[in-house]
């Protein structure tokens, strides 16, 4: 009976130690002051001071609608912007989906990958300020 649970146990361990490896990114708002039209994120990559690597950034309503993308014009997990400007496309990336408006009332995900990933979801309030979510 044990020898059957080693190959579950070899994939565990595999997918543990290939997941642990993945550098987080952390994705939080510039300020506690971020509104309507364009909020300001702030993306860390805690393991490396010199600035965070990642080549595509999506915006979406929570059930997954798009609402903006960009991604890397050139290699992939080189260095991206520590700020980014909704619906402002850094040097170096480009816009896959054209940005469409914030809309208040309603609830967002950022989602930010490369080397490693993060996200980050923020409601909308009715006075256009941003706050994060659940």
């Amino acid at each position: 009976m044990a020898i059957r649970r080693l190959p579950l146990l070899a994939a565990l361990l595999v997918a543990a130690l290939t997941s642990a490896c993945e550098p987080p990114l952390h994705v939080q708002l510039a300020s506690a002051g971020e509104s309507l039209p364009s909020p300001a994120f702030v993306i860390r990559e805690p393991s490396r001071p010199e600035g965070p690597r990642y080549d595509l950034v999506r915006v979406s309503l929570l059930d997954g609608t798009p609402v903006w993308a960009i991604r890397a014009r050139g290699s992939l997990g080189g260095p991206g912007p520590a700020r980014l400007v909704y619906g402002v496309v850094p040097d170096g990336f480009e816009e896959v989906q054209p940005v469409l408006p914030l809309e208040a009332g309603r609830s967002y995900s950022i989602a930010v990958s490369g080397e490693g990933r993060g996200g980050l979801h923020v409601r909308v309030q009715a006075d256009g300020s941003l706050t994060t979510a659940q």
